[in-house]
Parts: C-alpha cells; sequence; structure tokens
C-alpha cells in the first residue's frame, strides 16, 4: 500500500502533465506563487467530513483521489472510455471512506496501546523518499527562470494535488498502524468450533452444488488452482494425469493445421447439405434465386472429396508428428510396461508445467466429457481410458503436444465428505472470520465517531 501510493502519484503527476501541456505555473516572482498557494489552501480547506474529534477537508483526500482518478481515468482511456461524474463521486466515496477509517484506526492503535512494526524515523525516511522521487519528477518539468521559481512551482503542483511531505508521513504512518490494528484484532479469532465448521461445511456445499450444477465445467479451472476447495462435485469428472512430450515447433503446428482444414471443410458440408435439406423441403417464394438441387449435390460431392484429401494430409501429419518424438515415447513405454510408477515416469519426462505443480502434480487434472479447459483431443483421450490405472494405448496428439495420458481417479459426485477435507475448510474458515471480525470491529469504531458527510461541497 505504501509504494501503489507513490507509484499511483506518479501516474497521476504524468497524466497531468500529458493532459495540460504542463500543469505548472509560469511566474516570475515567488511571492506570486505564494499567493496562489494560499488561494489553493483555502479552496482545499473545505470541510467534507465531521467527526467527534476532527474534521475531513478536501486536502486530506485529494492524494488519495487524484491517485484513484488518474489511474482509472487512464484505464478507460486506453479502451477508448470515458467516466462520468458518477464514477467519479464513488471514487470520491471511497477515498473519504477509506480516511475516516484511518482516524478510527488511529485511535484504536493508541487506545489499544500497540506500537508500530518499524520506528518514527525509519517510516518518515520511507515517506521523505518516495516524497522526493515524485518531487525531482515534477521540478524536471517544472518552469521558472530560476531554481527558487522552479522549486516554488513545483511545490504548488503537488500541494494541489495534496501532496506534500508531511501528508505522505501521515499516510506512511497510518498504514503501518492499520497493520498493527489488524493483526491484533485478527489475534482475537484463534479457533473455529465444530459448529461453526459444520456452518460453513454446509453453507460451501449449497453454494457449490449451485455453481457446479449450473455450469458443471468451471471445475476444470478451479481445480488447477493451489487453493482450491471445492465441497460438491458434478457427474462425470475423473481426474488424469500425463506425460507430455513436445514435438519441434513446425511438426506440431502442420498437426494444428491440418486439423483445422478438416474441420473448416467439415463445417463447409455441413452447411452444404443443410442448404439442400432446404431446397428438397421448400418451395422457393417466386422471384427468390435459389440453387438447384444438382448445383449443390456437385459441391457437395467436391466438398467430400477435398475432405477426404484433407483427412489423409491430417492423418500424415499425425504420423511425422509421432515419428519425431518416437524415441522418447517408446522409451516413456517401455517404462510403463515393465511397472514403474506413473508418476515416477511424468516427473522425468513430462514436459507440462501445470504437472509439475500442485494441485495438479498429486491430484491430476479434472475432466469431463464436457469439460472446456482443455484441448479437445485430450479430453476424448483421457475420456476414452476405461478404468483407474489405464493410460493410453497410443499417444494422443494436442495442441500443446504429444500425451500419454493416465486415468488417476475417478471423482464421486455430490457433497464431498467434510473428513476429507476438513484441515483445508478449517483454515479457510478461520482466516473468513479473522477477517469478518475485522471488518465488524472496524465499521463499529468509525461509527463510534458519528460522522456526518458534506461530500456535495466538493467541487472536481
Amino acid at each position: 500500500m505504501r509504494h501503489s501510493f507513490a507509484k499511483l502519484m506518479a501516474l497521476l503527476l504524468a497524466l497531468l502533465l500529458v493532459l495540460s501541456g504542463c500543469n505548472l505555473i509560469d511566474v516570475d516572482q515567488v511571492a506570486v506563487i505564494e499567493e496562489q498557494r494560499a488561494e489553493v489552501e483555502k479552496e482545499l480547506s473545505t470541510v467534507l467530513v465531521e467527526y467527534d474529534g476532527g474534521t475531513i477537508t478536501e486536502f486530506d483526500v485529494m492524494a488519495s483521489f487524484y491517485g484513484n482518478y488518474s489511474y482509472i481515468a487512464q484505464l478507460y482511456s486506453s479502451f477508448g472510455m470515458s467516466m462520468d461524474s458518477g464514477m467519479v463521486n464513488d471514487i470520491l466515496q471511497d477515498v473519504v471512506d477509506t480516511e475516516i477509517q484511518s482516524r478510527a484506526i488511529a485511535k484504536e492503535f493508541e487506545s489499544r496501546g500497540l506500537t508500530l512494526s518499524k520506528t518514527l524515523d525509519e517510516i518518515y525516511a520511507e515517506a521523505d523518499e518516495a516524497y522526493q522521487s515524485n518531487y525531482d519528477y515534477v521540478y524536471e518539468n517544472a518552469e521558472g527562470d530560476t531554481d527558487e521559481v522552479r522549486a516554488a512551482n513545483t511545490e504548488l503542483s503537488l500541494y494541489q494535488q495534496g501532496y506534500t511531505k508531511d501528508h505522505l508521513r501521515e499516510y506512511f504512518v497510518s498504514t503501518y498502524q492499520t497493520e498493527a490494528v489488524e493483526a491484533a484484532v485478527r489475534e482475537e479469532i484463534s479457533e473455529v468450533t465444530d459448529e461453526e465448521l459444520q456452518a460453513a461445511y454446509e453453507e460451501q456445499v449449497a453454494a457449490d452444488e449451485s455453481t457446479y450444477t449450473e455450469t458443471p465445467t468451471k471445475l476444470d479451472g478451479t481445480m488447477t488452482s493451489a487453493d482450491a476447495l471445492v465441497c460438491w462435485m458434478p457427474e462425470g469428472y475423473r481426474t488424469v494425469k500425463h506425460v507430455l512430450v513436445i514435438p519441434e515447433d513446425e511438426v506440431l503446428q502442420a498437426v494444428t493445421d491440418a486439423r483445422k482444414a478438416v474441420d473448416t471443410a467439415q463445417t463447409e458440408l455441413e452447411t452444404l447439405k443443410t442448404e439442400l435439406d432446404d431446397v428438397n423441403d421448400d418451395e422457393p417464394e417466386e422471384g427468390e434465386e435459389v440453387r438447384t438441387a444438382e448445383e449443390i449435390q456437385a459441391d457437395i460431392d467436391a466438398k467430400e472429396a477435398e475432405l477426404a484429401d484433407l483427412e489423409a494430409a491430417a492423418k500424415a501429419a499425425e504420423t511425422a508428428c509421432l515419428e519425431s518424438v518416437k524415441d522418447r515415447t517408446d522409451e516413456i513405454y517401455a517404462k510403463l510396461e515393465a511397472g514403474e510408477d506413473f508418476d515416477a515416469v511424468m516427473a522425468e519426462y513430462g514436459e507440462d508445467p501445470g504437472m509439475q505443480s500442485e494441485p495438479s502434480m498429486t491430484s491430476g487434472y479434472y475432466v469431463s466429457a464436457d469439460s472446456t479447459q482443455w484441448d479437445a483431443n485430450f479430453t476424448a483421450g483421457a475420456m476414452l481410458l476405461s478404468q483407474v490405472g489405464d493410460y493410453s494405448a497410443e499417444p494422443v496428439i494436442s495442441t500443446s503436444g504429444v500425451h500419454i495420458i493416465y486415468y488417476n481417479s475417478d471423482v464421486t459426485p455430490g457433497a464431498v465428505p467434510l473428513e476429507d477435507i476438513r484441515d483445508a475448510l478449517y483454515d479457510q474458515t478461520l482466516e473468513s472470520m479473522k477477517s469478518e471480525h475485522y471488518q465488524n470491529e472496524l465499521t463499529s469504531w468509525v461509527d463510534a465517531l458519528n460522522p456526518v458527510y458534506h461530500l456535495d461541497a466538493w467541487e472536481f
């Protein structure tokens, strides 16, 4: 958070220079600049929030507002879009909420007698370094005939955006206070009871059943995540592992291109057959120009002949691809036929990074006949295996390479027994309870300040 603030400000300043040519005031007298700063100070003193013990002014949130605004504005601009007033108001609301939270957190930090993880001198040094970096950037583009005028222009430009050394120091201190307070509050939740765990389990079972009943194939990608925790499984799934052998690029690409040509021809053939059926079934309207059945049939015959040639070419490309890696696949099959463990062979020969990292290295990929996560040829090869422990009798070629696929396990549909996922669910539930507890406490601290908002006073 500390460093992202400085980066956002650098982005803001760059954006301002692009939008205005130069957002710096060309003056000859430092006194004039000081008068202008006084005017800006008056404008930025507008109170946006009153609360028990203080106020929040425009200046207090200006740096965060423009940091967020510039980032989102540039993002939208890259897509040819622009922000509306509602989005600007949302940004203002967010930064004001964050600021009132920081005031509440500072009060809680003091009341708990907490300490920072670094000394004030260390924190100030970090803040000063960030400030100086942005100061130097603006100074390089500042106008003025003397160093004194350029410096005054630089400070005014930064101040207009709520960016001063003191403010940045306060921001960095607030960040460390937040870290200390959140850690202390989260420690107040140390365990999950059996009743809480059971409730969390039932809630996630219901949620997962809804998700994977509606869209079963979401499971494919979900289960490749290291922190995946699914409590209900759809039907028709199995897990597979595989040894991937990658041929030379041009050899594999030849297969991909040949198969695409076949697919295209098959689609065109189906279109022609549909056209023929329509001609045979429907009488053309008066004046409508349609091809005769004979003309369409001639195209079908030509396309079928073309398709046969394309299928032969695809078969030849596949044969050449397999031949190019035959030495390696022969070694793999020899070891598997000798009874060597598939995982050991996979570790020695496999070139798929997904099979070299968890959870897939242990559990394998989750595949069903309807899977969309994987290449269709890989999916077909995985579903062709008849029982757990089988592996591909012939290598399978996909856009990734040559696969020898292993049927690792069947996935039992329905609710996953709590005992099978207890540890992972416990950790997830504990983390969720800690986060919820902190957010609830933070809300109560803010409410205790009795904030009164005057966001309509903001003029952008």
